[in-house]
């Protein structure tokens, strides 16, 4: 079964190995790139939380966390900032979602909150903690730029791999413009993403249920053919 990666680097190759460990044939296509972008200093802070493993190669080095209580959106974030010695928070649920229902973030109010992200991107995380009375400011500090030139191999694929619903759109142009079915498989992260990559055209959507390779693993393993 041939695999199509879609997510961006670095997170792409780390992917795929864990995926032809499995035994899958793999393409690795990113939709989107990243570029860095420069980004003034924030105000004072006492929690920031990052959302994304770029948020961290871009944004923690911008930042001075004595004293600061740290959260991270999934593991892969987590274990960059620890492997750079900083303590951090990880919610149980690697999403938007997630991170608010930690009981560390349900009594904010006055709360200085810095949210180190990308351009773009979902409200919710903002509009919530502001509701529940913390200041909240951004620190961003990078964009995603669309990548339009297909590899060989992708138009073969089995199933397509969408890390985010940052790069559906992309996803979409590239294959349906190639000529590819709206059978293929797509697995997706959750089911907001889902629901927006039924609306793109794709009839074949299987919710993983998270973005970690394990939770993608079983997706797949649940669709190969039995010997």
């Amino acid at each position: 079964m041939r695999v199509w990666i879609t997510r961006s680097q670095p997170g792409a190759e780390r992917q795929a190995a864990a995926l032809r460990q499995r035994g899958y044939d793999v393409v690795v296509q990113p939709v989107l790139g990243i570029e860095p972008l420069p980004a003034p200093a924030p105000d004072p802070f006492d929690r920031v939380i990052f959302l994304s493993e770029h948020a961290v190669r871009h944004g923690l080095g911008k930042l001075d966390l004595h004293g600061v209580e740290v959260f991270a959106v999934g593991a892969r974030t987590a274990e960059l900032l620890e492997s750079a010695g900083v303590s951090v928070k990880v919610p149980p649920i690697a999403s938007s979602e997630g991170l608010l229902a930690m009981p560390e973030l349900a009594s904010v109010a006055g709360s200085a909150i810095l949210i180190v992200c990308g351009a773009g991107g979902r409200e919710l995380l903002v509009t919530e903690l502001a509701r529940r009375g913390a200041n909240v400011q951004r620190l961003v500090c990078y964009r995603r730029r669309a990548l339009v030139v297909l590899v060989p191999g992708v138009a073969t694929v089995d199933v397509i791999v969408a890390a985010s619903g940052d790069g559906l759109e992309q996803i979409a142009r590239l294959w349906f413009g190639s000529g590819g079915s709206a059978g293929v498989a797509l697995l997706v992260p959750s089911a907001r993403v889902a629901e927006r990559a039924k609306t793109l055209g794709f009839a074949c959507v299987r919710d993983c249920g998270g973005a970690d390779v394990g939770a993608l693993l079983r997706q797949l393993d649940a669709l190969r053919p039995r010997e």
